[in-house]
């Protein structure tokens, strides 16, 4: 029998570890449950916030060059206040998802080596809480692994975006639509390199701006900035075990501690990973 019944475009998994299902389902209420979506500056690759920069700033130069057609254009970001692009990336919280259900690397990667749970989150449910308009700033947004569609992308948006920026007297931007800025930040933020293609990541990323939102967890001693998404329970349609655990306990536990909490579960709901790997440490 197949771990997932499921189409695989329906549901999307997020892997982590079984000690933060626990926190997602603990953290729930009657009707809904709690997942974090971690500041893109505090990622566990220091080089997704500076690589969406790095886009944003060449996509510039590239858009500036076109329309200056051998004239001479004063451009309107000059080297002083190129730093301050960083500043239409506001808040960017982003919780990662993927398409596979149960994947060796993403297991090593993003499971606890193997030790975690991948949770599948109904991707439907998702678009619609990315469209409700009660929620600001917030927008599912497949990965993008080729680097030259999304600078074309960010040029060709840089022609409605280029007009409604200026820059005031302390060398910071004004512009007259933040709905812009969040557009060149889902660009952004949606380009992976293509050595991680085969993660076919999704990201729900939510550019929040009021501190009151945004909340903190400490690891090795740093504190790491989040918000929170909360979701109706019946957005989770499938949990996979991890290969390097106790599967017949951990599944075994994990239905319990659901049952307790009001989750109606099918025969399938909880599966156990099929990928042939042990963790010696």
């Amino acid at each position: 029998m197949a771990i997932n019944k499921h189409k695989t475009s329906s549901i999307l998994y997020h892997y982590t570890s079984v000690e933060t299902l626990l926190k997602i389902i603990e953290n729930s209420n009657d009707d809904k449950i709690c997942f974090r979506a971690t500041h893109a500056k505090f990622f566990n690759d220091p080089f997704e916030y500076k690589l969406a920069f790095s886009l944003l700033k060449t996509s510039l130069t590239k858009y500036e060059n076109q329309i200056s057609s051998g004239k001479k254009l004063r451009p309107k970001f000059q080297n002083k206040s190129l730093s301050s692009l960083g500043q239409l990336f506001g808040n960017p919280h982003i919780l990662s998802l993927s398409e596979n259900s149960d994947d060796l690397t993403m297991w090593r990667t993003y499971g606890f080596d193997g030790s975690g749970v991948s949770i599948g989150l109904d991707k439907k449910m998702l678009e619609e809480y990315s469209n409700d308009k009660n929620l600001k700033n917030t927008k599912l947004i497949k990965c993008v692994y080729d680097r030259n569609k999304i600078l074309k992308g960010l040029i060709n948006y840089w022609k409605y975006v280029y007009p409604t920026i200026n820059i005031n007297e302390e060398n910071r931007l004004v512009f007259s639509s933040f709905s812009f800025a969040l557009n060149l930040t889902d660009f952004c933020f949606s380009f992976k390199r293509s050595e991680y293609q085969s993660e076919k990541e999704w990201r729900l990323c939510k550019n929040d701006g009021e501190d009151k939102n945004i909340k903190f967890y400490e690891r090795n001693g740093l504190l790491i900035p989040y918000i929170e998404h909360y979701f109706p329970k019946e957005i989770i349609k499938k949990i996979i075990v991890g290969p390097c655990v106790n599967k017949e306990l951990t599944k075994e536990s994990i239905e319990i501690f659901l049952k307790i909490k009001g989750f109606s579960l099918t025969e399938d709901f909880i599966g156990k990973s099929k990928m042939p790997y042990r963790n010696f440490k």
